[in-house]
């Protein structure tokens, strides 16, 4: 899944929603105009969240409002959790998530998606592995194929 960034500041979510991020002057890593592949999504409540690498390179989950799908083709090995703290009491649970979808590991691990916000060594390795298996598979398609 591919998304194009239609905005970068607080300014360009919803109004209902800009509290949630920061404030109208929140200023978020992405460049409009500029194509992203998304790695993962979470829904909490009503608002959905797209899982980037942005402008530094590194993961993080933003606003899906920022953007518009321009690929929406998933991939194969994606996976679907609703609601992914299955057996978990609200109390339990860390994030608030509804749903995820994504990479097996964003969508089994809650802690995975807070460890990627705080730069954990281990998580930020699953995320660079999976990344790089992003990058592989046109290479593979193409073989196949030709």
């Amino acid at each position: 899944m591919r998304m194009e960034c239609l905005g970068n500041r607080g300014t360009d979510l919803p109004v209902q929603d800009v509290d949630h991020y920061g404030t109208e002057h929140t200023r978020f890593d992405v460049t409009v105009g500029r194509e992203y592949t998304v790695y993962a999504l979470t829904m909490a409540g009503p608002r959905l969240d797209v899982l980037i690498a942005d402008d530094t390179g590194k993961p993080g989950w933003y606003p899906a409002p920022l953007f518009r799908v321009t690929d929406p083709a998933l991939p194969a090995h994606w996976e679907f959790a609703y609601p992914p703290t299955s057996g978990q009491t609200d109390a339990e649970t860390l994030t608030g998530d509804t749903a995820r979808w994504g990479y097996p590991e964003a969508v089994r691990s809650e802690r995975h998606g807070i460890g990627l916000v705080e730069r954990d060594p281990d998580d930020l390795l699953v995320f660079y592995r999976e990344q790089q298996r992003y990058r592989e598979e046109p290479e593979k398609r193409e073989e196949r194929e030709g």
